[in-house]
């Protein structure tokens, strides 16, 4: 694949990305026409990840939409989630069946994003959730991420702004940190076992940083009316994959 197609695609993975996550269900098929379906792409795809997350990271903390208290225990309850995930999921649960899951799973999440008012104005009187609560959706949206995978980020999102009422740039913000943390403890992983590819993931990576400021930038001054259409398209794509590509 030439380098230009892949900071292209790595542009419109951060763009998407950016704002509601997801973006991997983009990056990650192009690397694998590039690099072979396996731990290279997806050990290549976590340069990507932590890349695009990181630079979104920064616009969302810049301008002060970053709740550090509560993003510094939600990424550490994620992690513990995706431990789990990772290690005792496929016992539990056959990657299959949870596929099938998600399948039923995505058509609600659209309806729930399709009902507009949800996205078309900030929570006014924003209360703290139960720390009960919040506990339990960071630790399954870690658990998904580390047991499935594709969209963690969004469900990451949608977990501290749908069940838990935060603001929407702070949830977004939030989703950032956790994508942060994530992608970066999985790159060292995968590097540590040869299976990254730098210079693929390099190429792909500075599109990814173009896209991710872009996306991170426009999300802070018009966040309602991006969102929604974002969300559909990362959530309609998840079930794409799902359904076509398992």
């Amino acid at each position: 694949m030439d380098n230009y197609l892949l900071t292209l695609m790595g542009f419109l993975t951060g763009l998407i990305d950016s704002v509601v996550g997801g973006g991997g269900l983009i990056s990650l098929p192009t690397l694998s026409i590039a690099l072979g379906a396996g731990a290279h792409a997806i050990g290549t795809n976590k340069i990507v990840g932590v890349t695009g997350a990181a630079v979104a990271l920064y616009v969302y903390a810049r301008k002060g939409h970053l709740l550090w208290r509560e993003g510094l225990v939600f990424c550490l309850i994620c992690a513990c989630g995706s431990f789990v995930g990772s290690t005792i999921g496929p016992m539990i649960l056959s990657k299959e069946y949870f596929r099938y899951l998600m399948i039923i799973m995505c058509p609600v999440i659209l309806w729930v994003v399709w009902n507009k008012e949800r996205f078309s104005k900030e929570h006014v009187d924003f209360v703290k959730p139960h720390w009960g609560l919040f506990f339990i959706t960071a630790f399954l949206s870690g658990f998904y991420d580390g047991f499935f995978g594709p969209g963690g980020g969004t469900f990451m999102f949608l977990s501290l702004f749908l069940v838990n009422g935060y603001p929407l740039l702070q949830s977004i913000a939030i989703s950032k940190l956790a994508n942060t943390f994530s992608a970066g403890t999985a790159l060292a992983t995968y590097a540590h076992n040869g299976y990254v590819h730098w210079k693929i993931g390099a190429i792909t990576a500075i599109g990814m940083v173009i896209g991710a400021y872009i996306g991170a930038t426009y999300a802070t001054k018009s966040a309602a009316k991006i969102i929604r259409p974002m969300l559909i398209f990362i959530v309609v794509l998840l079930m794409v994959k799902l359904i076509w590509f398992a």
